[in-house]
């Protein structure tokens, strides 16, 4: 073999292992945002987690990586780490971290253990890595990412988990751009609503297609782009089913900042309203409460949330 062919053929084997080497690198944990974030409820205090999302596909090489928990005052209080790799690993999959009691409330299998009692409503923050973080309700701590102001500054109501918004850009699939470094700006309150790895994706991009393969889920789910532009409506606090009293008071959010809400009591029509809303002098009776979010000059949510309760005054 002469020396030209020899070079020529060291060559094609270093570049051919500079290949093999370099393959790996596509796959990461780097392209990976927080997503839902649960500190338990009066009824179950133990029952928290921490959900993370990928806005690219092959992000699920999370071994040895963690999320690390903070109390208000920015102290350390507790840590996350995933022991192995995940399954799924398409765009918009999930993973999840979360307690046993957790599991046990939500009938699910964590993808990491998540240390009890190291989430408080009040007021915390979660760092996924020095990637992505969120604060909440009297947080004054530093982090490793930036955080902006605090969602929820009266702390997170009970029962409820902080979601990030997927609104700007595509409303129905998380993007980069969804994150603005704003806690406030970029979470919102919603009913828990945990999803592990091993669930598939319900995100769809605005163009149709899916959202990758093995594609992720708990945003609206598909309905094509009419539908991904509908806000979303929820309850963050309502009255009990049964009153003593005729007042009645109601607060709600939508998944969508810039949205007004039109609030209806019984058969009369729906009107614009603001949370929270007060419903006064009520006949004893049963009543009916709706909520729908809309933008404005534009869609409103088709699927309105609704309380129904009834009213006994006390005997005088």
């Amino acid at each position: 073999m002469t020396g030209r062919r020899c070079g020529a053929l060291l060559l094609a084997v270093a570049w051919a292992a500079t290949l093999a080497l370099a393959a790996p690198a596509a796959a990461s944990f780097h392209l990976v945002s927080l997503r839902e974030v649960y500190p338990g409820s009066a009824a179950g205090p133990e029952a928290e987690y921490v959900e993370l999302q990928a806005y690219a596909a092959g992000q699920n090489f999370v071994r040895g990586h963690s999320i690390t928990l903070f109390d208000a005052a920015g102290n350390q209080a507790g840590v996350a780490e995933f022991d192995a790799d995940v399954a799924a690993g398409g765009n918009q999959m999930t993973l999840l971290a979360a307690t046993p009691a957790a599991e046990s409330q939500f009938g699910l299998v964590a993808d990491a253990a998540l240390p009890s009692g190291s989430l408080d409503p009040a007021g915390g923050a979660v760092c996924w890595e020095a990637l992505d973080c969120v604060a909440w309700g009297s947080f004054s701590g530093p982090t490793a990412s930036p955080v902006g102001s605090p969602a929820d500054p009266g702390g997170i109501p009970d029962g409820m988990a902080l979601r990030r918004s997927i609104a700007p850009g595509c409303p129905t699939l998380l993007e980069a751009a969804d994150d603005s470094d704003d806690s406030a700006a970029d979470f919102a309150d919603v009913f828990p609503s945990p999803r592990p790895n091993s669930t598939p994706p319900a995100e769809r991009s605005c163009g149709g297609s899916g959202a990758g393969a093995g594609g992720g889920a708990g945003g609206p789910a598909g309905g094509g782009r009419g539908a991904a532009l509908r806000p979303q409506t929820w309850l963050r606090h309502r009255p009990g089913r049964v009153l003593r009293r005729r007042v009645a008071v109601f607060r709600f959010t939508s998944d969508r900042r810039v949205a007004i809400f039109l609030c209806k009591l019984d058969r009369r029509r729906f009107r614009r309203c603001r949370s929270p809303f007060v419903a006064r002098r009520l006949r004893p009776g049963r009543h009916v409460f709706r909520v729908k979010a809309k933008l404005p000059g534009g869609a409103a949510d088709r699927t309105p949330a609704v309380w129904r309760f009834r009213v006994v005054p006390r005997a005088p």
